[in-house]
């Protein structure tokens, strides 16, 4: 038996799941093998130090809750999954029952052609205007930027000096105290 065998044994024997031969050719790597038998001597320890810490049980409806919480996960997956594969599916009937007919089309052939011999350019072009797409939005957004920052000051100093006069306002219309005895 080899060293890198024996954790699997020495785990199995804890459990107290090996089987009687195993547990003769374990102890007899055991015997023979310093560092694996002081492994072992670490295990049994940690095995003795849980064999005597207390059992908590588990707050009510917990397993439960995780049952469910499983159980919804799975039910997610196999939706996402079974969603996924019948539209991949139906991509795919579709394409086969159209593609028989769409080489009668005049100019599908030219066009799968042009795309085949052509992609390069075709991608080359397409990058052309997505870098164009971007370049022109980020000018839109710092125009927007340079109005906006001005705005949103104007908008603090007013929500200010409309806080100070309402403050004002309402420090001066207190409610009348009317005395207890009428008068």
């Amino acid at each position: 038996m080899e060293c890198s065998e024996t954790l699997e044994r020495m785990m199995l024997a804890l459990d107290g799941e090996l089987p009687p031969e195993e547990w003769r050719m374990l102890e007899s790597h055991l015997e023979a093998c310093a560092p694996c038998r002081a492994q072992w001597e670490r295990l049994q320890a940690v095995e003795r130090v849980l064999q005597r810490a207390p059992l908590l049980a588990p707050p009510p409806g917990f397993a439960e809750r995780v049952m469910a919480r499983v159980d919804r996960r799975r039910a997610w997956r196999r939706n996402v999954l079974g969603g996924l594969a019948l539209a991949m599916g139906t991509a795919v009937v579709i394409l086969l029952g159209l593609l028989p007919g769409l080489w009668t089309v005049p100019g599908v052939a030219n066009f799968l052609a042009f795309l085949v011999y052509g992609g390069d350019i075709l991608l080359g072009r397409l990058s052309g205007a997505t870098r164009l797409f971007l370049d022109s939005l980020q000018l839109l957004l710092r125009a927007l930027l340079s109005l906006a920052l001005p705005l949103a000051f104007c908008n603090l100093v007013l929500a200010l000096a409309l806080g100070i006069l309402w403050l004002g306002i309402f420090r001066h219309c207190r409610p009348m105290r009317i005395p207890a005895n009428g008068q």
